[in-house]
């Protein structure tokens, strides 16, 4: 059990940062080989894996602090955050044959979803509200979070349930401003603060 919310827990913080996460897991997996039980636990220790998310991570701190562009990215994100939710819960949970590795895989992908939609749509509400100002401060944020949930799940993987509980519980509530942040972020609706502009 310890294994599935530690899985679990490590690809709800992937969708606040997932480049992050994914260097935060490569150390620990070097460091404690023993609590990554999981099929995928030889990629995430690959150097190149490492310096892939090295990368990326240097990529978004630029990017996703700048507006407007910062939505380009997160919808890219939208597909590649998913799967590196899925690497990490592949990495942690033992899973034999093709369709325990499939469940595995869809399972973390749907939770770092879950968290990479509420991410995005505070991120356009917060934009939109401060007319971009805390664009950079919510930026640090929401890195800082990211790192400080993968450490803590890893190490007291109890809190998972109470976050993702917590996440559903968000969702939910606030499910008309999610699905419009998601038609804001896909480009089926103007964004508020640009609308505010032209009127």
């Amino acid at each position: 059990m310890t294994a599935y919310l530690t899985g679990l827990g490590l690809a709800a913080a992937a969708g606040l940062n997932a480049w992050a996460v994914l260097i935060v897991a490569h150390g620990l997996v070097r460091l404690l080989p023993q609590e990554f039980a999981g099929p995928a636990a030889p990629l995430l220790e690959h150097p190149l894996l490492f310096q892939i998310a090295l990368v990326l991570f240097l990529l978004e701190f630029v990017v996703d602090k700048i507006p407007l562009v910062d939505r380009l990215w997160h919808l890219a994100q939208t597909l590649l955050r998913p799967l590196a939710g899925a690497l990490l819960g592949l990495a942690c949970i033992p899973a034999e044959g093709w369709p325990a590795r499939l469940g595995v895989g869809l399972s973390a992908a749907v939770v770092t979803l879950g968290t990479h939609v509420a991410k995005s749509t505070t991120r356009l509400t917060s934009t939109a509200a401060t007319k971009g100002w805390t664009q950079i401060a919510v930026s640090l944020a929401e890195d800082f979070v990211a790192v400080l949930l993968a450490i803590l799940v890893f190490f007291v993987p109890q809190v998972t349930p109470l976050f993702l509980v917590g996440l559903v519980l968000i969702l939910l509530t606030y499910r008309r401003r999610v699905r419009r942040g998601l038609q804001v972020l896909f480009f089926r609706l103007q964004h508020p603060r640009r609308g505010a502009r032209s009127a």
